[in-house]
């Protein structure tokens, strides 16, 4: 057994066909030996028992002439010397064979189911013997034994002949399984090594087709997280390697006693701080998302209330800036389930964008309505210059910005959106972006409208 399992899948396989075709083989071989020898017989003893007929006739009319059989044995026995023998055995009244075809059975006794069967020799209405079709168990001539020989001689050629084509066939057969397979355990390798655009072949379209394009599918989804994680390596060490490098240079010139410990200046580094903090707290949120950790209290939630309370918070900070922020809620507002702080935080990230894009003097749209399909939409659309199909596509990318030439400390980290695609995913809802017929960018996302279920069931849980 531990052999067995040192060996290679290929070997297992074609050992395994090796064992199946021996087996059927050895049994069809058996089975049809059987069948033959038991129709031969059959068909030997038919014949026999249609002469028996005839020559128990005879024999019966010889009796009645001599009124003995020793002329007529003295006669087989002649016969017997030049090698012809009678294929009958003659018995008499009591069972015991008076001439067989083999000396060995004369004298025996005719067993009772060979009684049973054999042809009473009847004159004068008594029996005066019995002649008998002897089974093939018993005797058998040398022609039947020589057809024997060759019909088993013909099974045995025959069974080695299958077994070999059948072996051939399995072999080749296995190669065209194993061809596939060999090359999809290197590909493996080569992606185990690093090499990540390593691809297989497809040969052909059944199951193993199937399995190699799936690999291929996963070798270039791995090969896309690998390029999109050391992007994204590149794009954190460079965010944090700037306002880093501004804090340290400003406390090396307070301590060289370059610059002066003034409120400004620790103002400044305070920012910078902040900057490399909130940059942490959203990777760690992203990190979380990725792990399906996302901690999401849900419960009834009004996004009238809500975008209400934001419009009156930051509704006059924006007016400052020439930016319009209205409202376009509809008059049945159904109540959602959702995290309310998790929804606020989605709600402000996507202001915030916006605000970025929307020239002074321009207007940012908040619009929530019901759906058919028993969820809520919320856009946010601004009248800025809109997306182009490049920034459309990566919109929900981390540390992806539209305008390449804005700075982070005035366009942000680059992670709100992704941060937002996290939350909303949590959620069950779905986010994504278009561009309003009028100009400027619109950000849309779904939630699920409070159902009475899921109302009645959250209360019990309370309880």
């Amino acid at each position: 057994m531990t052999l067995f399992r040192r060996l290679s899948f290929q070997a297992k396989i074609f050992l395994s066909f090796a064992l199946v075709i021996i087996l059927t083989t050895g049994f069809g071989y058996l089975f049809l030996n059987r069948a033959i020898d038991q129709e031969f017989e059959n068909f030997v003893q038919r014949s026999a028992r249609g002469q028996a007929n005839v020559f128990a006739d005879l024999l019966a009319n010889y009796y009645e002439r001599t009124g003995s059989w020793q002329e007529f044995l003295e006669k087989l026995k002649r016969d017997a010397q030049t090698g012809r023998r009678s294929p009958f055995v003659l018995a008499n009244r009591d069972g015991i064979i008076l001439t067989a075809p083999s000396e060995k059975l004369i004298g025996q006794k005719l067993s009772e189911n060979e009684l049973k069967s054999a042809l009473p020799i009847i004159v004068s209405g008594q029996v005066v013997g019995n002649i008998s079709v002897l089974s093939p168990t018993r005797w058998r001539s040398p022609l039947e034994q020589e057809y024997a020989r060759f019909a088993r001689n013909a099974l045995w050629w025959a069974g080695l002949l299958a077994g070999g084509i059948a072996l051939l066939i399995g072999f080749w057969l296995l190669r065209q399984t194993m061809v596939p397979l060999r090359e999809l355990n290197a590909a493996a390798q080569q992606i185990t090594r690093g090499h990540l655009n390593e691809r297989v072949r497809i040969h052909n379209y059944d199951e193993l087709g199937h399995l190699a394009q799936s690999f291929n599918e996963m070798a270039a989804s791995i090969e896309k997280s690998e390029k999109a994680k050391r992007h994204m390596i590149a794009d954190v060490a460079h965010e944090l390697r700037n306002p880093i490098s501004i804090v340290r240079a400003g406390l090396e010139g307070l301590m060289d006693g370059v610059l002066q410990p003034t409120p400004d200046n620790f103002a400044a580094l305070h920012n910078k701080s902040l900057l490399v903090s909130r940059l942490v707290d959203d990777l760690q949120q992203l990190a979380q998302a990725d792990a399906g950790q996302l901690s999401i209290q849900k419960q009834p939630c009004d996004l009238r209330e809500l975008l209400q309370h934001i419009h009156a918070t930051i509704g006059v900070q924006l007016e400052e800036q020439g930016v319009k922020l209205s409202l376009e809620l509809s008059e049945k507002l159904p109540l959602v389930e959702a995290d309310i702080q998790r929804i606020e935080q989605v709600l402000l990230n996507l202001l915030s964008n916006a605000a970025r894009h929307t020239p002074s003097g321009g207007t940012i749209r908040v619009v929530a309505q019901k759906l058919d399909e028993g969820s809520v939409r919320v856009s946010v659309c601004d009248t800025g210059l809109g997306l182009s199909e490049e920034d459309l596509a990566h919109a929900f990318d981390r540390f992806y910005r539209a305008d390449k030439s804005r700075a982070r400390s005035s366009g942000g980290s680059g992670l709100g959106l992704s941060i937002s695609k996290a939350l909303i995913e949590a959620h069950g809802g779905r986010i994504w972006a278009d561009n309003a017929l009028g100009g400027g960018a619109c950000f849309h996302f779904t939630l699920e409208v409070l159902t009475e279920s899921s109302h009645s069931g959250r209360a019990l849980a309370k309880k």
